[in-house]
């Protein structure tokens, strides 16, 4: 009996020694108040706020206000930083561009919610109306980007011009049995919140090392670590966001007049690029850019490559708008290259002919 009772204790003053810290580590980062956003803006570390019905969202916008707007979105750990390399070229092309950062990530507010896609959906439906954007948007998203931006196509069509899809999430990712553990209720929030700022901040990194500076895209990367509730943000994210299961949405996009271009790094390990075949059979109408050797990390390894499959894209989108006015609906799907076969891809073209793909040797 004595030994029952002295395990119970050691219990119970196990739990609370795991609470206090749980509580602790919370505590420990600064608040992304109004302080601190005056500091980031005085220091140059941040652009511009906006307030939006679940928290204050941190955005950049530049380019020709006349311009068509392109709207930069994200992935799943890495804020808009990821793409500092692309307002140059997309701006000098006339273009106005648009990138902020997700809820929960960079500089915007870390809401206490359910991180679902109808909180992200939300979120760049009310930054769109906030800004008082007044034509249709070309959207490009990067990883967990591409499965937002593919949502809100499906459920916004009529603000969409066209979509641009990197590496897209939506339609799964690798596996992964570190993740399968932080989705567990109470042990997950638990080593998030004690250690969240190690893992990813080890994750980051390495992905560093791919980037053209390191040195700026890990202290962009380093600074959201700063305040409070990133982990706990990714953390509901990874339990509620459909980073896979959002067939429905591809298909919906794939049945309407919104051109659709992918692209994608054969050798991703993070979002598999066998996902390309589904993506490609969910949207007839779209497009595909593949490149052997290069990860998922192409976003941000190879900016100038991206930017330009980009800008060519939209010049066709220009080239419609124009001839049939900017409030006239597209007159069909982007003109298609024959698909083929290719021996040097990891596996062939499905029977169909779903695949379309370009591979430069440079960038």
């Amino acid at each position: 009996m004595a030994i029952v009772k002295g395990v119970a204790i050691l219990l119970v003053a196990l739990l609370l020694i795991m609470f206090m810290s749980f509580w602790a580590a919370g505590r420990a980062r600064a608040p992304l108040d109004a302080e601190a956003r005056t500091k980031l803006e005085a220091d140059g570390n941040a652009h511009d706020f906006v307030a939006l019905s679940s928290g204050i969202t941190h955005y950049r916008l530049e380019g020709p206000p006349a311009g068509p707007v392109i709207v930069l979105i994200h992935g799943f750990s890495t804020p808009s930083i990821v793409w500092e390399d692309y307002f140059k070229p997309l701006t000098a092309a006339g273009y106005r561009v648009l990138a902020y950062d997700n809820f929960g990530r960079g500089l915007s507010d870390r809401p206490d919610a359910v991180y679902n896609a109808d909180l992200f959906d939300r979120q760049l439906a009310e930054l769109i109306e906030a800004l008082r954007i007044d034509r249709r948007i070309d959207l490009v998203g990067y990883s967990m980007g591409g499965a937002i931006a593919t949502i809100f196509a499906a459920r916004h069509p009529e603000f969409v011009r066209s979509l641009t899809l990197i590496a897209p999430a939506g339609l799964g990712v690798a596996a992964n049995e570190d993740a399968e553990l932080l989705k567990r209720p109470l042990l997950g929030d638990w080593i998030v919140r004690l250690f969240g700022t190690r893992i990813f901040y080890s994750a980051a990194s390495q992905e560093a090392a791919s980037a053209p500076n390191p040195g700026a895209f890990l202290a962009g990367f380093s600074r959201q670590l700063d305040y409070r509730g990133y982990g706990d943000a990714l953390l509901s994210t990874m339990r509620y966001y459909p980073l896979a299961g959002a067939d429905n949405s591809f298909a919906k996009v794939g049945k309407s007049e919104i051109p659709v271009l992918a692209i994608w790094g054969e050798a991703d390990e993070t979002v598999p690029y066998e996902n390309a075949e589904k993506l490609m059979r969910l949207m007839p109408q779209a497009q595909l850019r593949s490149y052997s050797g290069t990860g998922h990390n192409i976003a941000f390894a190879r900016p100038g490559l991206v930017s330009g499959l980009i800008e060519d894209f939209l010049k066709v989108q220009d080239a419609r708008v124009t001839s049939s006015g900017m409030g006239g609906k597209p007159r069909g799907p982007l003109t298609r290259l024959e698909s083929r076969r290719c021996g040097s891809c990891r596996h062939d073209a499905p029977e169909d002919g779903a695949f379309d793909v370009e591979r430069p040797s440079a960038e």
